[in-house]
């Protein structure tokens, strides 16, 4: 948490101090950063940045919590989804919000997936049940909810397609992205509404399409399907 000296800058000061450090961890992550770049950056003496922070994995919490505050800001300025979401509408949401923080806000987006890679969670402890969740639990909860719920097949190993999903939910968005840009052949202005983009759309269901292949159908099908 920066110090009290930090909150009492001018709104100007702390905003470029934020910026600057935001384009340092987007760039480099918490491992290669540099306070000597973000101080000659944000045209600060080093001995200030000191007064405002305990060192540099303070002023990383402080930004890591932006990120955060931004992308609950993002999904409450969303519409509001359906209520009666399946597994797999859930989950193309889910990266449709990642999508929209990408375009919306790269640099902040680029911070969460640095440290995202950095700090892999093996696993969890969900704080109610006390079990074991493979990574942070983000996907755990749903697709026990889709299995319940018939959505998803009885024999997929719950944990171990959380822990799939949130792997390669840290690079979908920049991916998806690029891939938008090149079925549309022009760049994304980041003011679309890709919430109703039909392009969008199409790619998020064919996603949906890959993975209900993968863990919504029946496994003796595939198994007579390669046994030919």
């Amino acid at each position: 948490m920066p110090k009290e000296t930090f909150f009492n800058l001018s709104n100007d000061k702390r905003s470029l101090i934020e910026k600057v450090a935001i384009e340092e961890f987007a760039n480099n992550g918490l491992k290669a950063a540099s306070v000597n770049a973000i101080v000659s950056k944000a045209s600060i003496a080093k001995g200030s940045f000191y007064q405002y922070f305990e060192n540099l994995e303070d002023l990383y919490e402080h930004i890591l919590q932006i990120v955060q505050k931004t992308k609950v800001e993002l999904i409450s300025s969303l519409p509001l989804p359906g209520s009666n979401l399946d597994t797999f509408r859930y989950l193309s949401r889910l990266v449709l919000v990642d999508m929209i923080f990408e375009l919306k806000h790269p640099l902040l987006s680029q911070v969460e997936r640095h440290h995202r890679f950095d700090n892999p969670i093996i696993s969890s402890i969900d704080p109610e049940t006390g079990q074991r969740l493979s990574g942070d639990g983000r996907f755990h909860a749903f697709l026990s909810q889709g299995v319940f719920h018939d959505d998803i097949a009885i024999w997929v190993d719950v944990d171990m397609a959380a822990y799939v999903l949130e792997t390669i939910s840290n690079w979908l968005s920049p991916y998806l992205l690029e891939r938008l840009e090149q079925d549309t052949g022009k760049q994304i202005d980041p003011a679309v509404d890709l919430t109703r983009d039909q392009t969008v759309q199409d790619l998020l269901h064919n996603l949906m399409d890959i993975l209900m292949a993968g863990i919504a159908r029946d496994p003796q099908i595939r198994k007579d399907f390669y046994s030919k």
